[in-house]
């Protein structure tokens, strides 16, 4: 009996091809494979024709789903090809790494292995230096005179033609890392080995002549130099158990990649996959690639800039030393040559084919849990899948596949699934809309958390919202919900949470929290007239909720004080903006009644009341005439200066082109200013910069303008159009402070 140890890189096309020829001239009986041991019984898979890589490995706690982890595999990853060659040839293969199930148990963060990506991001300190943290690999690059272990590695095994003795080489040099550096070997990773051997001794008591033993190459001497039974057995001795169930889920070139934070991960993932299919081109069909790229970018790439660049990456590799170029000479080739020196082309071929947006498949018979089996029916019915890299989709509300496909994507939003982000449609109406549609395998398990709410996306999407309405307390929190399950198409659910907010406002004297929730209300009311969906109880709820608001409201903007009337008014703006859009003659009549009431109530908080005229006046209830006629009582002397300011404020809020297209106006405002003698005026001015400030920079021009050209005339006009006598020294002195006060 013979025991191969084969110490690996987990993705690379160097380490993948020696694994696979060394198994090949091998021919052994037994594999054991770093893995944990609850896949096993799903390793058949791997040679189904719908199981096209990258895929991952996925492990998950039933009865906490967010505690899971990912094995991602690629092509060019030696386990890969590994299972494949055992399942091909009837090979027995068994995962022998430190199962899951006590992995997961001892701690839901530190559960990774350096094979393993977790959903969870572990944040704990660790004890070692800044130098031991450093990747091990990275000394004997330094020594070698390379950058970093990532270029080492693929100088040295990932591009190496010469492979004899490499299993051999690496176990050395890996042996004398470790024993250079103790502490770089984790608790985790000391435990993992323990149960390693553990599985290897077993293995060697039965009857195999050739076991092969393929691992990470940091494990290789802790397989070799076997430690005391005893001493493995006291460090695995009572160790904690949950239970883990496994699948195999699609995976991408993006998350295999070390930027996305997978602690095994690689630079360049679409490079190796090029590496591995193209084991014998001398990178012409790369370069000849990155070519086309960049043509498709409207860039003037020639076949010249091809030939040159493919002879500049040699001679490089040549003059360091390499046996071909590396990614590091190509990149520098198209720089130089295609990109004149500028590296900037170098961030367009890194997305594209350096990491590339490739996105795996599997089968469809693979273990699954219904929610997910009927999310994936509904995407194929639909026409959207999960795809690598992001997608712009625009639907039209009034096409029902583009319909359904809005139904779909708002269900899983509700659900936390954030696959398809929705976006501002530039169309007139609400009929249209946009999605940013993003895959990323963190989904998958937020699919499998919310399998507990049910087995079809609307059951769950149901269950999951209605329990989020018993939760909620206020209106618009109510309101906020009904809004986002609208679109999700829900009729029950509406029908449910409108009863409870209509019993819910009814017990409710809170004037502020119904104003919040009307702009919803109105929303949806707008929005369920182009889903052509019945929402005629959420219109009679929100007809009930105004009349509420009117019968209360009034008595909710008097006697406060200023930062209540700017919350209020910052509510009334936005119910009014919401009203308006409806076409419901009834419900603007009881609106503008109830601005009406606001007016010309006694104590309603000054900046209120100027904006319930000013809204009154836009929506042409009130003539010039009476707006001035208000203007003229407001600012007359019965009234104290702060009045007569937050008045003013409310009424010219946000836009001053009521200034300059009433010339009636603007005389009784710049009269009432220039009235002022100057300790009022300094105490006004604050609040009348604050108003001025809002108008738009050209209404400020304007209104100077205006002023300047007043300076000029030999009167000003009174309310009836004709001139009344001034003096021109007065008016000389009031210019400045107009200008002051417009920031002139």
């Amino acid at each position: 009996m013979a025991t191969h140890l084969l110490g690996i890189r987990h993705h690379g096309p160097g380490s993948c091809r020696n694994v696979a020829s060394y198994l090949e001239e091998l021919k052994p009986d037994l594999i054991l494979l770093e893995g944990p041991p609850e896949a096993d019984g799903l390793l058949k898979d791997v040679v189904d024709p719908q199981m096209v890589p990258p895929i991952a490995l996925l492990a998950y706690q039933p009865d906490a789903p967010q505690n899971a982890v990912f094995y991602p595999f690629a092509d060019f990853s030696p386990e890969w090809q590994t299972i494949r060659y055992a399942v091909r040839n009837g090979v027995e293969i068994r995962m022998f790494d430190l199962p899951l199930s006590y992995s997961m148990a001892l701690n839901n963060d530190s559960a990774n292995d350096d094979s393993a990506q977790s959903v969870q991001e572990d944040n704990s300190e660790g004890s070692m230096t800044d130098a031991v943290k450093r990747d091990p690999f990275d000394y004997l690059a330094e020594i070698a005179g390379y950058a970093d272990g990532e270029s080492w590695w693929e100088s040295t095994i990932e591009i190496r033609h010469d492979n004899a003795g490499v299993f051999e080489g690496v176990q050395e040099a890996v042996t004398a890392l470790r024993d250079a550096l103790p502490e770089s070997t984790s608790p985790r990773d000391l435990l993992r080995e323990a149960w390693m051997r553990k599985m290897l001794r077993a293995a060697q008591k039965e009857n195999f002549e050739r076991i092969a033993v393929v691992c990470g190459a940091w494990h290789v001497p802790a397989l070799s130099r076997m430690p005391k039974v005893k001493d493995d057995n006291e460090l695995l001795k009572g160790l904690p158990k949950v239970k883990v169930e496994c699948t195999w889920i699609p995976w991408t070139y993006d998350r295999l990649s070390l930027r996305s934070g997978y602690g095994a991960g690689i630079m360049s993932p679409g490079w190796y996959d090029y590496l591995w299919n193209n084991p014998d081109d001398d990178g012409t069909r790369w370069v000849a690639n990155v070519a086309a790229l960049l043509r498709q970018k409207d860039m003037d790439i020639s076949v010249a800039h091809v030939i040159e660049t493919i002879r500049l990456a040699h001679a490089t590799a040549a003059l360091r030393g390499l046996p071909s170029p590396s990614l590091a000479e190509y990149n520098e080739a198209v720089t130089t040559v295609m990109g004149f020196g500028d590296d900037v082309l170098l961030s367009i071929i890194r997305e594209q084919m350096i990491i590339s947006d490739r996105l795996g498949s599997v089968p469809d018979n693979v273990p699954k849990v219904p929610l997910l089996s009927d999310v994936e029916r509904q995407q194929k019915r639909l026409r959207v899948p999960f795809k690598a890299g992001i997608k712009e989709l625009a639907l039209d509300l009034r096409k029902p596949g583009d319909l359904e496909r809005s139904i779909l994507f708002h269900r899983l939003n509700l659900l936390g699934i954030s696959w398809a982000t929705p976006g501002i449609s530039e169309g007139k109406g609400t009929f249209k809309e946009t999605w940013t549609l993003y895959h990323n395998p963190e989904q998958i398990i937020r699919i499998i958390e919310a399998a507990i709410w049910g087995n079809t996306l609307e059951e769950a999407a149901r269950k999951y919202m209605l329990s989020q309405t018993e939760k909620a307390e206020r209106i618009m929190d109510l309101t906020r919900l009904l809004k986002n399950i609208i679109p999700a198409d829900l009729p029950q659910l509406v029908e449910s949470i409108t009863r409870r907010l209509d019993s819910l406002s009814a017990a409710s004297a809170d004037i502020v929290d119904m104003m919040r929730a009307l702009p919803d209300l109105a929303g949806i009311v707008r929005y369920g007239d182009v889903r052509n969906l019945d929402f005629s109880n959420v219109r009679g709820m929100l007809h009930t909720m105004t009349a509420r608001i009117l019968a209360g409201g009034v008595l909710a903007c008097v006697n406060i004080d200023e930062d209540a009337a700017e919350s209020l008014l910052e509510r009334l703006i936005a119910a009014d903006y919401a009203l308006s859009t409806l076409d419901d003659a009834e419900l603007n009549e009881m609106w503008t009644g109830f601005i009406s009431q606001l007016r010309g109530g006694s104590n309603v908080h000054p900046v209120i009341a100027g904006y319930a005229t000013r809204m009154l006046h836009d929506k042409r209830l009130l003539s010039s005439e009476e707006v001035a006629d208000a203007l003229e009582y407001r600012l007359s002397v019965g009234n104290t200066p702060a009045e007569m300011a937050y008045w003013l404020e409310g009424f010219l809020r946000a836009s001053g082109t009521v200034l300059l297209l009433d010339e009636n106006l603007w005389n009784l405002v710049n009269d009432w200013i220039c009235s002022q003698d100057k300790d009022t005026f300094m105490e006004l001015l604050p609040i009348l910069r604050r108003t001025f400030s809002e108008f738009t920079p050209v209404e400020r021009r304007k209104l100077g303008e205006k002023a300047r050209m007043s300076s000029g005339t030999t009167g000003t006009r009174d309310v009836n159009g004709g001139e009344m006598p001034h003096n021109e020294e007065d008016a000389a002195k009031v210019l400045p402070v107009v200008c002051r006060l417009l920031g002139l």
